[in-house]
């Protein structure tokens, strides 16, 4: 994984305090894969009950603190609602790939 335990860290931190304890996170993309170099940091996160405004609400939050707190790093954040009913790809591609924090 290429991102330091303070970089992973500050992005747990954030997903608590924007999404709420019962968020999921996963860091997928380059940035699980040590041998590559540079890249997003990518992010798929899942929460429970949010509404959609809450949800771009908290979005928005998120990064906006991730970007004062980590510096000028390029984020991508997919975002999914628990009980959605849409099953995108992205969202398998995500939880397969990627290293899930907790």
């Amino acid at each position: 994984m290429r991102l330091s335990q303070s970089q992973a860290q500050t992005i747990r931190e954030s997903v608590l305090s924007d999404f709420g304890e019962d968020a999921h996170v996963w860091l997928f993309g380059s940035r699980v894969r040590d041998e590559e170099k540079g890249g997003y940091i990518d992010l798929y996160i899942e929460v429970q009950a949010l509404s959609a405004a809450d949800l771009i609400t908290s979005k928005l939050t998120f990064l906006r603190d991730l970007h004062k707190r980590l510096g000028d790093q390029k984020i991508d954040v997919v975002l999914r609602k628990a009980d959605g009913s849409v099953e995108l790809p992205i969202y398998q591609i995500a939880k397969q790939t990627g290293i899930q924090w907790q």
